[in-house]
Parts: structure tokens; sequence; C-alpha cells
């Protein structure tokens, strides 16, 4: 009987240890021992409330439609509501600062730093990490894909491509934080570059014929030793026609996608496992998270989820 009772008494101090936020018709609510408390009552448009590291304090964005005539911000809530900070983070990657005009999301990496994914055009963000004490900008970086490593130490992203330009010009190049690791080519290590400074080409011309482009699919996975970085990355050749479309960029025919499991360090190596036998359209709807330093879980919607051991 007691053992049962010990059982009972443990698993309802962990119930009660079990925090959560959320963001319901624009505004923040707080869920504490299954029990929802309304943090935010001013009615303006809110997304993605995110917890603290410490659990002390929460984050969300507000968008700011034209008619609530504000500028997109983070705001930091504690517990009870009582708004402790609004950041409105400023970009100055290339040019001077400016603004942020579109908060695409948030994230907290460590106790007191936050990270804001910033909207520039359909093919590029730039991500800024703000230190919520001293206010200043520790991490300024352009591409998509933002993701901070669990120790915060790097941030993967898939570099800045060229908007609107034929598919050879728009190949996918894996970066932690400015610094391009993968793919590279052949016999060459990591290279650091300033933003919108040209990665290593890979993509290889022969005649019409470009070779080798790569396209990442889902978002990146760090392992939890923030060692490694686990996606899906595909694969293929292009033909152009010779025609070119009404900007007068190339048109052209892809071919031969193959797609790989792939594992990259922060040093450049990589290794492959080949995907033969999922088709492409069970790839595009994948996820690919890690069990421990040596497995991945490969999940798709329409196939059952596969555990991949990594040397």
């Amino acid at each position: 009987m007691a053992r049962w009772l010990a059982f009972f008494m443990a698993g309802s101090l962990i119930w009660a240890d079990v925090i959560s936020v959320e963001v319901r018709a624009n505004e923040v609510w707080l869920l504490r021992s299954g029990q929802p408390k309304q943090l935010t009552r001013d009615g303006r448009a809110k997304h993605q409330a995110v917890l603290s590291v410490d659990e002390d304090r929460i984050a969300y964005y507000e968008e700011c439609p034209q008619a609530e005539g504000c500028m997109p911000s983070v705001v930091i809530l504690d517990l009870d509501g009582k708004r402790l900070q609004t950041v409105q983070p400023r970009l100055a990657a290339v040019g001077s600062p400016e603004p942020c005009a579109s908060i695409l999301g948030t994230s907290w990496v460590g106790s007191d730093v936050i990270g804001v994914e910033c909207h520039l055009n359909p093919s590029l963000s730039e991500y800024v990490e703000v230190n919520l004490t001293s206010g200043k900008i520790v991490r300024d970086l352009l591409g998509y894909g933002f993701t901070s490593s669990p120790d915060g130490g790097l941030v993967a992203h898939v570099g800045p491509v060229i908007h609107f330009a034929p598919p050879f010009a728009q190949s996918n190049y894996l970066m932690m934080d400015n610094t391009t690791v993968y793919p590279l080519p052949e016999g060459t290590g990591p290279v650091t570059r300033k933003p919108y400074e040209a990665s290593p080409d890979v993509v290889q011309k022969q005649g019409a014929k470009h070779i080798g482009i790569h396209s990442f699919v889902p978002r990146f996975a760090w392992s939890p030793s923030s060692t490694r970085v686990a996606f899906i990355d595909c694969v293929f050749d292009w033909i152009e026609s010779g025609a070119v479309d009404p900007g007068g960029s190339p048109i052209g025919d892809e071919t031969g996608r193959h797609c790989s499991l792939a594992t990259v360090s922060p040093s450049g190596t990589f290794a492959l496992l080949p995907l033969r036998d999922v088709p492409l359209a069970s790839i595009d709807q994948s996820r690919v998270g890690w069990v421990d330093d040596h497995r991945i879980r490969l999940e798709f919607l329409d196939r059952p989820t596969r555990i991949l051991v990594i040397p």
C-alpha cells in the first residue's frame, strides 16, 4: 500500500510541475497543473508563445497588422502576465540597421537570449539573437531554416540564395553561423564568410546540364550533444531547354533526383544514408529527429517510422 501511495504522490508531483503556454484568440494563456490562466487581455494580434528555458518567463510576438499602428515586437512576460520587456529587433547583417518589419518566429536560446527570425523575401530571412539583459545583438545571420544547437553554441541554417533565380543558382548549402560546412568542393574545408559573400560552388556544368544541385527537405535536427546536424538532402540535375522566362532566366527540366539522410559536423565531416525505397512525395512530408547521439528517427505521414543507427 505504501509503495502505491509513494508512486501516486510522485506522479502527482510530476503533473504539478508541468507548465505550458499557448495563444488562444489573440491572448496568451498559461497552463499549470492542468488549469488554464489568461495572462493578457489587450486584444492585439499575437503568435507563438514560448516558455523560457528556466520556465520563469514567456515570450511571444505581436504581428502588428496595419490597423493596430505598431511595430512588430517580441514581448516578455512573467508567469503572472506582467509585461517585463518589449524587444523590437533591428537588422544589420547588410547595410544600416533597420527594424524588423515582419517576424516569422521566436525561440529561447539559453536563459537570457531570445532568437527572432525576420522575413526579408520569400527566399531569405534574417535571424538575430538579442541578449535581454544588455539589449545587444549577439548573433545576426542570413538564410532560412535557423535551428540553434542544444548548447546554444551554433545555429544551423540554409545559406542565402538568390530570389527568383534558376535552380542551379539556388543550390542549398548548410551553414553553421557564418561558416559554410556542406556541401564543399572536394578536398576543401569549411569556409567562413560575410553575409552575401558567395559560398563555394559545387554545381558542375556540362553544356546545358547543371549537375549536383542540392535541395534540403525538412528543418535541421541537432544531436543531443550538439556535435552533428541531421536533415534530408536531395540532389538533382537540371537541363536548360534553351528558352528563357519573361524575366530573362533560363527555363529547363529537372532530372535524376535522389535523396539521402545527411549528418554533418561543424568540421565539415559528413555521412549520407541513401533513401532509395522512399517515394519523393513521402520525403516531402518527413520529419527528422534524434533519439540519442547515435540513433535518428525518420517519420513519414504515409509509412512506418524508421530508426536509423548512425556510427
